[in-house]
């Protein structure tokens, strides 16, 4: 935010009836719940300021602190973390904790009506107040920091273990931040003891309201009983396993939490935790991983969302959708198309035994939607009306919008694409969810090449948030708009490429990953392969990764770069036979995740060769990362090295605490070492 957008604590004051004079705080910066409400330096010297004239009125018997309609607040300002040195973030962690301090001091009743979105620093201060309600309107709860590779800094450590319990205080803080971060649904949160009261959102503030003046005048209590000790050893042992299977000792974020978790549990004086905080962020903030994290924050809540590529042009109306191939990964698009976009389908493939299946799936995600209270059964009914499950090309007449997922032949994309072409209008938006090929020579063939986008999805198409919008040369603006439009109604992150083989994602993973095959020849264990590479802070190393997409369609990527860049994608025979060897992955997981003896038995060392160290591993997939993001954004495959950043953490998994890909090799040195300059610049060359 600006320096001219902060969140300020405006007082006014009610007369209740039977309690007498009431401070309602609330806290706004001005704008719409798009701007929610963080607190940065003055935010907390409003908060002190509102603290000082509560102090001189000496009639007012209790208080209420909310936000602005949809938001509670959301934590610190992370535009003022980068480039935060370990003194700056002492003074931050100290200056909230006074502040905070003051508020949990006040000589009345407070309490806390967290009517939006509450989070981070936003949580900590509502722990601060003696009570606490949540509406079942407000958006989501949670501590976030971990997943940004700090900690919660101005109390939260130290407080939630005093009122929710060790468990709870555990998964809030470091369970669900390292869960792809985890929020809570206001019942939840409630469940955990982090609201007094669940209250519903069209009486919530008159109902938070009149439950402080119960409370004021005695008329009802509140008795929290808890033992922040019961079940202590057992959520701190499970929340480290969790956190070495999840970052593998990448970053100190959440062993610490867990260790000022801990302290508090355990009975510590409550000033030595806070003390204990802001040393905490000292560390923390100034390290590679939380400033990377503030930087990937960036990237996916703001950068990306502006869409920086997107032409300026008016995208197609759609009034209908297709997609072509409803295998395993079209039934997927078709699921996805049919929930977030709400018009009518056209599922189309050449089996009817397949469009059943494909049937099954989207019905099947509808009634899941159903059964977890997302969606009405009426309108999950009216959604499965809007299907058309087809084998005639005819069906598909007037659609605006049609993507094709068919298996990766050129020549059967471009007979599809020539028979869409055949029923649908000339304006008609076609895409593809091509992983490796050429949407230009897709293209070729038809009348209206420039309708043809690439619009590549990721495995699985529901979890996955990113979608590689491909230009191909000859695009009409049009075509671009209407994909990115599309994305952003699909609530997918889209990144535009070039179309060059394998886009940004694949092409990167296979070279990263090609070094692992390399590896092999040197008598490295599968098993210490994969650990080696997650030792970076991966969710998984590269055979898993292969076992996970299928062998089949790893080596057919693998061959797709190595027909166009053969200097440095080249084939290994033992990847080769591992490919051709029918077997579903590396790892036999029904057997404890040993390597199948049939894969094992296929692998070539190299005569006279000495296994590489956990260090040399890493170092040369890295090295080779460097030498191809430089080599993508040389030959104009992305526009800056934001772009790849992006696609590897929403696309590959790449942790926020990594900065993605090209900020960790700069950071660490790598590719000024292999490039001689740095990847990312200080201009960004996204066009706009």
């Amino acid at each position: 935010m600006s320096d001219d957008v902060h969140t300020r604590f405006k007082l006014t004051y009610t007369d209740a009836p039977r309690a007498g004079r009431l401070a309602i705080l609330t806290m706004d910066n001005g704008r719409d719940y798009t701007k929610p409400n963080t607190f940065g330096a003055q935010a907390l010297q409003s908060l002190s300021a509102a603290l000082d004239e509560l102090a001189t009125q000496t009639d007012v018997k209790g208080l209420l602190l909310t936000g602005k309609p949809f938001i509670f607040a959301v934590g610190a300002d992370l535009t003022q973390f980068a480039g935060m040195d370990a003194e700056g973030a002492r003074a931050g962690g100290e200056g909230g904790h006074e502040v905070f301090a003051r508020l949990m001091a006040l000589p009345f009743p407070t309490l806390a009506a967290i009517n939006g979105a509450c989070m981070g620093g936003g949580l900590e201060i509502a722990l601060h107040c003696d009570y606490r309600t949540v509406s079942t309107g407000a958006a989501a709860i949670a501590f976030p920091e971990v997943f940004l590779s700090i900690v919660p800094g101005w109390g939260g450590t130290q407080l939630a273990p005093r009122i929710v319990g060790a468990q709870n205080a555990v998964d809030a803080i470091v369970v669900n931040a390292l869960d792809n971060n985890k929020m809570m649904k206001p019942k939840e949160a409630f469940e955990r003891g982090f609201a007094d009261r669940l209250i519903d959102s069209a009486v919530f503030l008159d109902d938070s309201i009149a439950l402080l003046e119960r409370l004021v005048t005695g008329e009802e209590t509140i008795v929290r009983e808890v033992d922040a000790t019961v079940g202590l050893d057992e959520a701190l042992a499970n929340a480290r396993a969790f956190a070495d299977a999840k970052v593998h000792g990448a970053t100190r974020a959440p062993y610490l939490a867990l260790e000022l978790i801990e302290f508090a549990a355990r009975g510590g004086d409550l000033a030595e935790g806070r003390a204990r905080e802001a040393e905490a962020l000292a560390t923390l903030l100034p390290a590679h991983q939380a400033q990377a994290s503030v930087y990937a924050f960036d990237l996916v809540q703001n950068r990306a969302k502006k869409q920086p590529w997107r032409p300026d042009a008016r995208p197609r109306r759609l009034q209908k959708i297709a997609v072509v191939g409803a295998g395993l990964m079209g039934a997927q698009l078709g699921a996805l198309h049919l929930q977030r976009l709400e018009l009518p389908l056209v599922m189309k493939d050449i089996d009817e035994g397949v469009l059943g299946r494909c049937r099954d799936h989207i019905e099947g995600e509808l009634d899941k939607q159903v059964a977890k209270g997302r969606m009405k059964a009426g309108k999950a009914s009216f959604l499965k009306g809007l299907v058309t499950y087809t084998t005639s090309y005819e069906d598909v007449r007037g659609a605006d919008w049609v993507i094709e997922a068919v298996l990766e032949r050129m020549d059967l994309k471009q007979a599809i694409f020539g028979d869409l072409e055949a029923v649908l209008d000339d304006g008609a938006i076609l895409a593809t969810n091509t992983s490796s090929l050429s949407v230009g020579e897709m293209a070729g063939k038809l009348s209206h090449p420039e309708r043809v986008v690439g619009f590549h999805f990721f495995n699985p198409v529901a979890v996955l948030p990113l979608v590689e919008v491909i230009k191909p040369e000859g695009v009409a603006d049009k075509a671009m708009a209407t994909a990115f439009d599309v994305a952003k109604k699909l609530k997918k992150t889209a990144v535009q490429c070039a179309d060059r083989p394998a886009f940004i994602v694949n092409r990167l993973l296979s070279r990263f990953n090609g070094t692992a095959v390399t590896a092999l020849r040197h008598g490295n264990d599968f098993r210490q392969i994969d650990e080696a590479v997650k030792g970076l802070g991966l969710p998984m190393g590269p055979f898993e990764l292969f076992g996970l997409v299928g062998l089949k369609v790893a080596f057919h990527t693998a061959q797709t770069l190595a027909d166009a860049f053969p200097d440095r994608f080249v084939i290994d025979d033992n990847f080769r036979a591992i490919a051709d060897s029918d077997l579903p992955g590396i790892y036999d997981w029904s057997a404890g995740g040993e390597v199948y003896a049939g894969i094992r038995d296929l692998v070539q060392v190299d005569a006279g060769a000495t296994p590489l160290t956990d260090d040399e591993i890493r170092r040369m997939a890295l090295e080779a990362a460097a030498d191809e993001c430089g080599r993508m954004l040389n030959d104009g495959t992305v526009a800056d090295a934001r772009d790849i950043d992006t696609g590897m953490i929403m696309g590959a998994g790449f942790p926020f605490f990594m900065g993605g890909l090209c900020r960790h090799l700069d950071q660490t040195g790598i590719s000024e070492r292999v490039l001689g300059r740095t990847l990312i610049t200080p201009e960004d060359h996204a066009q706009r």
